[in-house]
């Protein structure tokens, strides 16, 4: 059970006005430092001609993310709403945890409003009126709830021991990188893959808003080119402000916070600065986050419980193990295209999506892609990479979350992680 909410210690209240003293320093150096690695990496990530010709370099940059556009909306948004507030007294635990119920009640609210075939999205009557209203109330309040959680997040790092002085101002008590996060619709990507193999070939961030036709037509259009495709749902992006998703439940949203803010974090350690070295940094990176996320909003929840209920575990039957299930199914496509059976791998995949939704597991397409998009987070069922049960091993033998990330933080590869193990 979450424990009782208690007062904000003295010492709590204090940290966050002198944050607020100093935060717009903090950014400012975290921004500089986020925008010279973002420039590094985009260097990387976009140094294909996207005006080539190439057919599903042409579809991408018909749907892409313009994240630009985005930083140069919301980052000045943000710190304007923040120097607007410094002056502003501070809310009771009482009446930041009814703030919070709110938001995430109307966020209810709406993700039923807004479900397929309902009258709200058709725009009829009464449901889209109560949408309006829904979503109208939600704007009113966000940048608040925000602000809360931004400071509870930011209280439970610090405790934590896990956030460090800005660089070069190590005398001066700020939490750096600063959180900071935008509750918005995240962007989707465009994951393509060999058929002949499982392996992320490139990815592209897409606009939030493509309905199931054009997702369709993305993949299709992809797709006769050879390859395996699949346009997904983003978690979160760790943008600065990060994109988190608006609709998601409140236990999602706290690990997603964390999640992308340890992201930011990291780019100041070897792990960090590494990742756009290739897919083994890439998977050690997002394993590291999803682990200390997951465990750090458990602490987070264990600190200030929950304003709504949990999410209950998801209804499938007693005899299946969809963990089992689904790294059985990853094992046995490799076997396959290691054997040149392609087809076979395919229909494989397709007939264990549709078993999977028999039990209650909604999947929209397994492939190729699917398995090499998800293969990055290597803690997941989708995952056979060695480094998830690796990094596991990390964490069962640190003393503490904080020591498993200050540990992990220095890794550039497996190698250093077997290193570390072997140490260990």
């Amino acid at each position: 059970m979450p424990r009782p909410f208690d007062k904000l210690s003295e010492r709590s209240i204090g940290v966050r006005k002198a944050d607020r003293a100093g935060s717009l320093l903090a950014a400012y150096l975290a921004f500089l430092g986020l925008i010279a690695v973002a420039a590094a990496a985009g260097g990387v990530l976009l140094f294909r001609d996207l005006s080539s010709g190439d057919p599903i370099d042409a579809v991408a940059n018909r749907n892409a993310y313009d994240i630009v556009g985005w930083e140069l909306r919301h980052l000045p948004e943000k710190w304007l709403y923040k120097l607007a507030t410094v002056f502003d007294g501070d809310r009771s635990r009482a009446e930041e945890d009814v703030l919070i119920g709110r938001y995430f009640e109307l966020t209810a609210d709406i993700r039923s409003l807004e479900r397929d075939g309902s009258d709200a999205r058709r725009g009829d009557g009464s449901e889209a009126e109560r949408l309006a209203e829904a979503r109208r109330e939600q704007r009113a309040i966000e940048n608040d709830v925000e602000e809360t959680l931004e400071g509870r997040i930011s209280d439970l790092l610090r405790d934590e021991g896990i956030v460090m002085n800005p660089p070069f101002f190590s005398d001066i008590d700020l939490f750096f990188p600063p959180l900071d996060f935008e509750l918005d619709r995240p962007p989707k990507v465009l994951a393509v893959s060999p058929r002949e193999r499982i392996e992320l070939d490139r990815s592209y961030l897409l606009v939030p808003g493509l309905e199931p036709e054009a997702v369709a037509d993305v993949e299709s259009v992809a797709e006769e080119t050879g390859v395996s495709a699949l346009v997904v749902n983003t978690g979160g992006v760790a943008t600065y402000p990060s994109v988190i998703p608006e609709l998601a439940s409140y236990r999602s949203v706290v690990e997603t916070i964390i999640h992308e803010w340890l992201h930011q974090y990291l780019v100041f350690y070897p792990l960090g600065r590494s990742y756009f070295s290739g897919q083994e940094a890439r998977t050690l990176n997002e394993t590291v986050a999803n682990l200390a996320g997951r465990e750090l909003a458990d602490l987070f929840i264990q600190r200030y419980g929950s304003p709504t209920p949990l999410p209950s575990p998801s209804q499938t039957s007693a005899d299946f193990d969809f963990r089992s299930e689904m790294r059985s199914l990853r094992l046995r496509v490799e076997e396959l295209l290691t054997e040149r059976r392609v087809e076979e791998a395919e229909r494989l995949m397709n007939e264990k999506r549709d078993e999977f939704e028999t039990r209650g597991v909604y999947i929209r397409r397994i492939n190729q892609a699917y398995f090499a998009f998800y293969g990055s987070y290597a803690d997941t069922p989708g995952s056979i990479d060695p480094i998830g049960p690796k990094l596991q091993r990390l964490r069962d033998r640190s003393g503490s979350i904080t020591e498993f990330v200050l540990l992990a933080r220095s890794l550039r590869s497996e190698a250093d992680l077997d290193s570390l193990l072997a140490e260990a």
